[in-house]
């Protein structure tokens, strides 16, 4: 039986500094995913490394594990690259890199999952982007396969990497459906907007709270509700303005239970993000039959689909019109949270898992 070595070095913080990354949580969502798929057609083992001995044993999955006792930074994973310490200790068929790039020494039996081509359609200098913008392709042009979470971006890594189609294998991402799921134990407070994923860049957040603001204009009942773990104090200032310190909340800690609360409490959740390489926010909030308001660009049509409501990323009018018609009641919320039932029933963990395993079997 062929051997498939999946890199979670990407989930592993959630145990040591109790955080994961979107990288990790996808990653743990699709190993978990694969563990409970019958009969899989290969043996599956998992890799880690760190000086901590925390593994895969942390899953509490039935797949093997193979843990190496050596820093997981940069310099390290050279070396282990140089010597061949993965290759001897796996002894792997295939390889899986999850986590868009990884020093590997037989790129031509590796597959690497590309989540989004942000570094080369959106660059940012706060993500060092011309650094990952040399890095990425290195990998990308040698590897045996590439999986992505999106049409959109396999559109954008053919574009910016120069990758032939045939190479790429789209497998777009699930919800956890024992998280994420209309709820009827809903509180009766003041309704309020949600917007989560944060940032004051491409996720366009001070676009949704000066939509908002034209909205306190009116003296909403609503409130808007931010779920942003480290706000830049600009932003924390902005909000404790006197005519907005009542009525906007900034959420820091907020875990995955959490999260599904304020999704099925919240009246809508807003998304003006100006790039995504899928957009998880839209499928785990309409999951809950909460509608979204996002925009047309990258991925976020494929998740949305008709289901949700769209806005260009600088039209504040826009967004401050939807605000306008949840407050006074003009749309349909019922007809709205079907719709979104009837979109996210479009998308699993499960058929993920499946789609991945059809990419394995043909880089095989």
């Amino acid at each position: 039986m062929k051997r498939i070595v999946i890199d979670i070095n990407s989930v592993l913080p959630l145990y040591s500094k109790g955080w994961i990354s979107g990288i990790g949580r996808t990653t743990k969502e699709l190993v978990e995913a694969l563990d409970k798929m019958d009969n899989l057609p290969f043996e599956v083992v998992l890799y880690s490394q760190n000086t901590k001995g925390i593994s895969g044993k942390q899953l509490g999955l039935s797949f093997t594990n193979k843990h190496i006792c050596f820093p997981h930074k940069d310099w390290a994973n050279k070396i282990i690259k140089n010597f061949r310490v993965r290759e001897c200790a796996t002894r792997y068929d295939l390889l899986h890199i999850p986590h868009n790039f990884e020093w590997v020494a037989k790129p031509q039996k590796t597959v690497v999952t590309i989540h989004d081509a942000m570094y080369f359609s959106y660059p940012d200098d706060v993500f060092n982007y011309k650094y990952y913008q040399s890095l990425y392709p290195t990998l990308a042009k040698r590897c045996k396969g590439i999986i992505t979470c999106s049409e959109a971006s396999k559109r954008d890594i053919m574009q910016y990497m120069g990758i032939a189609e045939d190479k790429i294998f789209v497998c777009p991402w699930g919800y956890r459906d024992d998280l994420f799921y209309p709820r009827q134990d809903k509180k009766t407070g003041n309704p309020f907007f949600l917007t989560v994923s944060c940032s004051t860049g491409r996720k366009n957040t001070m676009s949704v709270i000066r939509a908002y603001e034209k909205l306190v204009k009116q003296n909403p009942q609503h409130k808007l509700v931010l779920v942003w773990p480290k706000a830049p104090q600009t932003v924390i200032e902005y909000c404790n303005q006197p005519h907005l310190i009542d009525h906007i909340q900034i959420a820091k800690d907020v875990d995955d239970e959490q999260l599904s609360i304020l999704y099925n409490e919240a009246t809508a959740t807003f998304f003006p993000s100006r790039y995504e390489g899928f957009g998880l926010p839209i499928l785990e909030s309409m999951a809950c039959g909460t509608p979204v308001v996002t925009c047309q660009n990258s991925s976020l049509p494929e998740v949305g689909g008709e289901a949700a409501l769209y806005v260009d990323p600088d039209d504040i009018d826009a967004m401050y019109n939807y605000m306008a018609e949840f407050e006074q009641g003009n749309l349909k919320k019922n007809d709205l949270a079907r719709q979104c039932l009837e979109q996210t029933s479009k998308f699993s963990w499960k058929r993920c898992a499946t789609q991945t395993i059809e990419a394995y079997q043909k880089c095989l």
